[in-house]
């Protein structure tokens, strides 16, 4: 079972079988829930994504999804560690770490992280043809050829960036493993890493071209045609965006002040 960052598992679950345009607009709602709540907030999000994590039946290392952007987060971390004034516990160089630090690092670091595990679990439970067709959807009512541009490029170019990550995740460790079967491993660390990029910016421009090509050779225009997939709100959408709407405004003004915020 694929367990490649964004990627899709098919299933027979109740996520699964939402409209892609309700997770859409409920992942949205989520991630503004997400930058209103503070930690104690953060911690009750996180317990709803457990619960449709196995809602889902997608059995995948979701916490994999961090690695990408684990050094990322360790270094947001350090810096709201040692660089906000508070009361310091530990000295480390000249740098005090705060306790007032040490809870903004987290807040912010617990945001990306639901951040990026809501995004995940959208589109583990919905393929890319879906997600392409519920952001067409959502999009056509809005005047987007006033500025030269349809809902369906917009779509299009979303559900490939979406679609792509996984794959060059994957490419990549192909390249790596290939890599160490080269003696990668005796290698230095400036070398490997030249060694990884120059193949992965070979293969994402031939990958590029290749997809370009198959476009046009479908003629591909970017107007409206007719999709694969019929697209209807059923009951159960219509329970879970009101279960959404419902939390967006039961968390919203929660009283979690106690908490030291900051504007970084």
């Amino acid at each position: 079972m694929p367990d490649y960052f964004l990627s899709f598992v098919s299933g027979n679950s109740f996520l699964h079988k939402l409209d892609p345009r309700t997770k859409l607009i409920a992942t949205m709602l989520i991630s503004i829930l997400i930058f209103r709540l503070h930690l104690t907030g953060l911690v009750l999000l996180f317990a709803l994504f457990i619960f449709l994590y196995y809602l889902s039946s997608v059995r995948i290392a979701m916490l994999r999804n961090l690695r990408p952007i684990a050094p990322f987060l360790i270094l947001i971390f350090i810096f709201q560690l040692f660089l906000i004034p508070g009361n310091s516990f530990m000295d480390l160089y000249g740098f005090s770490a705060t306790s007032e630090g040490f809870l903004e690092g987290l807040r912010i670091v617990g945001r990306f992280v639901l951040l990026i595990q809501f995004a995940s679990l959208l589109t583990a439970t919905t393929s890319p043809a879906h997600i392409t067709a519920g952001i067409e959807r959502l999009l056509r009512p809005l005047p987007g050829k006033v500025l030269g541009v349809t809902s369906f490029e917009i779509a299009t170019m979303m559900s490939l960036s979406i679609h792509l990550i996984p794959v060059l995740n994957r490419f990549l460790r192909e390249v790596y493993q290939a890599q160490l079967c080269r003696g990668l491993g005796r290698q230095k660390r400036i070398s490997g890493l030249v060694s990884l990029a120059v193949p992965l910016l070979r293969g994402s421009f031939r990958m590029m071209d290749d997809i370009s090509l198959g476009m046009e050779s479908r003629c591909y225009q970017g107007n409206y045609r007719t999709s694969l997939f019929e697209l209807k709100m059923e009951k159960n959408d219509w329970m879970a965006l009101i279960l959404v709407l419902i939390l967006l405004l039961g968390f919203w003004n929660l009283p979690f002040t106690f908490l030291p915020s900051y504007q970084i």
